[in-house]
């Protein structure tokens, strides 16, 4: 391998996202490739710290939530997924900054222009290499959430016009990122999704290997 791949995992709640990354992790770690997964908010000390305040605290201003993330995506980014990138790793994430064009732009209206700014402030032209969009019905994710209630948080428990909202957002990324982004429809088995990402996955490695 020339050199390491960051590939993030995106969609709304309730998508299978984190499951999905463990399976691929173990698959690609059984073909002797080097793998960290991650996550975001998260994947250093003071980002998961930031993590714990968007995830326990309520009705959090739309702006101040962007600027945590941003701020939790930056020490991410220059204190981990660069040195594993660096030293031929692959680096999956559940999530990265299309979470935030979709939720804060999308969801909760801060003017993607703004957005783009703080990405490219805190990431320069970084993008990830692929990213994989699980997509099921707002129906569906919202009864995999009520099976959870442990977990709940105030995106757990958006209303079913929300989390149509998210659904069409991810969709519509994309529509606009055609060239690293794959749609998976995710409400099948888990094992048949998985099926599905690692033939993208394959197919994006293969390509880029070239």
């Amino acid at each position: 391998m020339k050199k390491g791949f960051f590939i993030s995992f995106e969609g709304g709640e309730g998508t299978g996202k984190s499951t999905q990354v463990r399976l691929l992790a173990n698959k690609l770690a059984e073909r002797g490739n080097l793998v960290h997964v991650t996550r975001e908010p998260g994947g250093t000390e003071l980002s998961e710290k930031i993590r714990d305040i968007l995830k326990t605290t309520s009705n959090i201003d739309s702006i101040t939530e962007m600027l945590l993330l941003f701020a939790a995506r930056r020490e991410h980014f220059i204190k981990s997924i660069c040195p594993l990138l660096e030293q031929n790793y692959i680096v999956l994430c559940d999530r990265f900054y299309d979470s935030s064009l979709v939720y804060q732009g999308i969801l909760k209206n801060v003017p993607i222009a703004e957005i783009m700014q703080l990405k490219e402030m805190t990431l320069g032209n970084f993008e990830p290499d692929f990213t994989i969009i699980l997509d099921i019905p707002s129906s569906v994710a919202k009864k995999r959430i009520q099976g959870r209630q442990l977990y709940w948080d105030d995106y757990d428990m958006m209303s079913e016009n929300e989390y149509n909202i998210i659904r069409n957002g991810f969709k519509k990324i994309a529509e606009i990122f055609p060239f690293r982004c794959k749609l998976i429809d995710a409400s099948g088995n888990e094992r048949k999704v998985f099926s599905k990402v690692q033939k993208a996955v394959e197919k994006f490695m293969s390509e880029a290997e070239r």
